[in-house]
């Protein structure tokens, strides 16, 4: 008899959560797909055939829309206009979302691509129970430059080189652009005194009779030619690269800066269950190895690199050599007045 009762204490529990769960907005319970996915990621970074494609096969439409920096991201987030089921935020900023409870616990039962991501990946120090993130594509920033306009290997003090006058970029975002003037000076990134900004704003500041542009995206000036050595992400660089075979890309020897962009719900988000879907879709190895096609930053998914030639394994912007990769630097979160120091300064050297 006590078996009897326990067992229907059970399935009653089973029944009550059931229906709970039939309540969710939004499609939101296991098994049930919502009717449309909003999706929020960084500019340049996702094919619209991997979009297309997930429609088709799970009659779900990604509602898509881009950012230019992870605080951009936040801010949007912060304000309630759009209740985002998946954003893509750098590994630090995760960090920061997990401790001001800004995500949702992922369901890994929904994710068995998991799997396909390297073992390296797994239980990473800002997330280091694989509760919150899963990766998404990582790389770093530093040089692309023409082998055909400048002469040896450079370094990021060669953008003040006046030689290259007009025809020098910058990444267009104050955390990075600041951080290589850091980096330059022999100053630290990840822990800069106000002085130490200061010096950085004013250094940046002599760079501006080199500038073509402050551009985070600055692939088509590269392939152009009008582009000849440019501050920018490893993809950028990567895809510049598959058009301008004058072009390559190293990390400098004052370090460049290291990232990886992740996969997360944000606790807004109305539509757990279909994100998880589309998370592991986008980790089945095929799908994966089309973002590093259309967008050829380092891919953590073991599946995908398997399917990948050697040519592009051992790519210099993909895949930079150890002993660069050594010498660089992992970004780190940054206190609130800190990065506002960082938006001020960077705001004023735009205009002066």
């Amino acid at each position: 008899m006590k078996h009897f009762v326990k067992l229907f204490l059970a399935i009653v529990l089973v029944l009550l959560l059931a229906a709970c769960g039939s309540d969710d907005a939004g499609g939101s319970s296991d098994g049930e797909l919502a009717d449309k996915l909003y999706l929020f990621n960084w500019g340049e970074y996702m094919p619209q055939e991997v979009l297309d494609s997930f429609e088709e096969e799970f009659g779900v439409e990604v509602v898509y829309s881009t950012y230019s920096s992870n605080q951009e991201m936040l801010t949007k987030l912060n304000s309630g206009t759009v209740n985002y089921d998946i954003v893509v935020p750098t590994d630090y900023i995760v960090k920061r979302m997990i401790n001001d409870d800004l995500l949702l616990e992922l369901n890994m039962d929904n994710i068995p691509n998991f799997e396909n991501i390297q073992s390296v990946f797994h239980e990473r120090d800002f997330d280091p129970d694989n509760k919150f993130s899963v990766p998404y594509l990582y790389g770093s920033t530093g040089i692309a430059y023409n082998t055909t306009k400048i002469e040896g290997t450079p370094s990021y003090a060669d953008l003040w080189n006046e030689a290259y006058a007009g025809h020098v970029t910058v990444q267009d975002d104050p955390r990075e652009s600041l951080s290589m003037v850091l980096q330059t000076l022999g100053l630290p990134m990840n822990d800069p005194s106000e002085e130490d900004l200061q010096k950085a704003k004013e250094e940046l500041a002599k760079l501006h009779p080199n500038l073509l542009a402050y551009d985070s995206s600055p692939s088509a000036q590269l392939i152009s030619g009008e582009a000849w050595i440019s501050h920018t992400y490893s993809g950028e660089a990567g895809i510049a690269m598959l058009e301008n075979p004058d072009i390559t890309y190293v990390l400098p020897e004052e370090g460049g800066e290291l990232w990886m962009d992740n996969l997360v719900i944000p606790k807004t988000s109305e539509n757990q269950y279909t994100a998880e879907v589309f998370i592991n879709y986008l980790l089945e190895p095929e799908v994966s190895k089309q973002l590093s096609d259309a967008f050829p930053y380092s891919n953590p998914n073991q599946g995908a690199l398997d399917l990948m030639s050697e040519e592009e394994r051992t790519n210099a912007a993909s895949y930079p050599p150890e002993d660069q990769l050594a010498n660089a630097q992992w970004f780190e979160d940054l206190p609130p007045e800190t990065i506002q120091t960082m938006n001020r300064l960077y705001k004023e050297v735009k205009v002066e």
